[in-house]
């Protein structure tokens, strides 16, 4: 007896919560992330339809899978954000190139097996965006600098985290519209 008075509050229900999904979509609402209405962000490289490649990228450190760390943290911030597509072989509408100039990782608090328990880092990022036909440069972040402490005993996650950092606070720079 109690299902059956329910079914048409139920109904209601229903068609209460769909009228007011297509009401918050007609007015323009979405969920998308964004205050645009598009599916991208803007930035120094338009609505996110442009392709991208990365050109090169330069490191001043002994390690060698750092510009391989570069290269997927750079494509995950520019997919996340929508900023464009990438290609990896053939012409782009932007060829991109970073620069790592300076890099400082140092232990500053050991314990008495020397080993470090707290690391001071410092890294500085470059990008530069050319335009992929004239190859004039289209946009350069200048020097960005990124440091912290960090108490941990694995350097190389420190220089991970720091580099995340670095490249996101870039990418802020290339959003912004001033």
């Amino acid at each position: 007896m109690l299902t059956v008075s329910f079914i048409p509050f139920r109904r209601t229900l229903v068609a209460l919560f769909a009228g007011c999904c297509l009401a918050l979509y007609g007015c323009g609402y979405g969920l998308d992330g964004f205050e645009s209405h598009g599916s991208h962000a803007q930035s120094v490289l338009g609505d996110g339809s442009g392709t991208l490649k990365i050109e090169s990228i330069e490191h001043v450190t002994l390690y060698p899978w750092i510009p391989y760390y570069i290269r997927s943290v750079l494509r995950d911030e520019v997919n996340l954000r929508r900023l464009g597509r990438w290609v990896d072989q053939g012409d782009a509408d932007y060829l991109v190139s970073v620069s790592l100039p300076g890099y400082r990782v140092r232990s500053s608090v050991s314990n008495r097996e020397d080993s470090t328990l707290l690391y001071n880092t410092n890294i500085q990022l470059e990008i530069i965006i050319k335009d992929g036909r004239s190859g004039s440069i289209v946009w350069r972040s200048g020097v960005i600098s990124y440091q912290d402490k960090y108490a941990t005993v694995d350097d190389e996650a420190v220089i991970r985290d720091g580099v995340t950092q670095t490249m996101r606070r870039a990418l802020d720079r290339m959003q912004q519209k001033f």
